[in-house]
């Protein structure tokens, strides 16, 4: 029986020990991919203003069609309508305007990406999707200066690609804009 406790023993620390460099492997791995690809960021991109427009998918939580929008009174301007998300009353915002972008109308191809807050989700009235992208940061490039107060302050910066540049949203600051946020009673 002795025998038997010892061989468990000692199977149980090479098990430890093989799990442990199983462990060691992986993360060595997952390193050496980051650093053959370079640095890159998944964003969801989309058309604002006829500009194109990205931020970091963990900040959304989906893409869906307009549904009706509900008007709601004495509400921030932004705010362009509520709409049931699954039970949930969610606000439908129009960042255009705080962006300093021309506004379009929104036609079938308009979409509402839903971002999580810390504390609630709202949508992000869109003109159109463009998709998850994965964009390298080797292209980055800071906020340009030029940009007014309230521009810079949303805006990270862009990244530049062959064709086009696509302008990096801070979402996360987006989020706790006052001109944003519906006071609760």
């Amino acid at each position: 029986m002795g025998d038997k406790m010892d061989e468990k023993k000692r199977g149980g620390y090479e098990i430890g020990a093989i799990l442990h460099e199983m462990r060691e492997e992986y993360w060595q791995g997952l390193s050496a991919v980051e650093e053959s690809q370079g640095e890159q960021l998944e964003c969801v991109s989309f058309l604002l203003g006829g500009e194109l427009f990205a931020f970091e998918t963990t900040s959304a939580a989906e893409v869906i069609r307009i549904p009706r929008l509900v008007k709601v009174p004495r509400v921030q301007e932004l705010i362009v309508g509520v709409f049931n998300l699954r039970g949930e009353i969610t606000a439908a915002i129009d960042i255009r305007p705080l962006l300093g972008l021309p506004s379009p109308p929104i036609t079938a191809s308009g979409r509402i990406i839903v971002v999580k807050g810390d504390k609630f989700k709202t949508g992000l009235l869109v003109e159109s999707v463009r998709g998850v992208e994965s964009f390298s940061l080797e292209g980055f490039e800071p906020v340009v200066q030029s940009l007014s107060g309230t521009q810079r302050e949303f805006i990270r910066g862009q990244i530049r690609l062959e064709e086009q540049l696509v302008v990096l949203l801070d979402v996360v600051k987006l989020m706790k804009a006052p001109e944003i946020l519906v006071e609760q009673q």
